[in-house]
């Protein structure tokens, strides 16, 4: 079993700037932003993972099967769920430069060098916090 919360790295960002905020928040999803996953109790994770079926999607417990449903994410993450789920499609390299050097400010030359050592149209979170940071001091 493997926990994995990015909660302490995201921490480190530092207040979201309003812009952004404003953002997140015309998507309806920014309930996210304060929402961070701190499980100290593996012991509770463990019997959790434990009675878990991937076949039917739902715990086996002592009082009968469970199942999380939308409304159990609208209660506990406070998201409104309002339609069907969205499928990404994958971004192209030359889509990611692009949105990167739009919408970051950065140069081509530096996107193209982060998404290379990434192996892929993905970034570091840490190299995003540094950019981040930057245009932040820079204002």
């Amino acid at each position: 079993m493997k926990l994995s919360s990015h909660g302490r790295k995201v921490d480190k960002f530092g207040k979201p700037a309003l812009e952004i905020e404003c953002l997140v928040a015309a998507t309806g999803l920014d309930p996210i932003i304060a929402c961070s996953l701190d499980t100290g109790d593996r012991g509770l994770m463990s019997a959790f993972v434990e009675r878990w079926h991937k076949e039917t999607n739902s715990f086996h417990l002592l009082v009968g099967e469970v199942t999380i449903t939308l409304n159990d994410v609208t209660s506990l993450l406070h998201l409104p769920i309002t339609s069907a789920f969205h499928n990404f499609k994958a971004l192209h390299v030359d889509d990611v430069v692009f949105l990167l050097v739009e919408l970051l400010g950065v140069s081509s030359k530096e996107a193209r060098v982060e998404i290379i050592q990434c192996h892929g149209a993905y970034v570091r979170l840490t190299w995003l916090r540094d950019i981040y940071r930057s245009k932040c001091d820079a204002a």
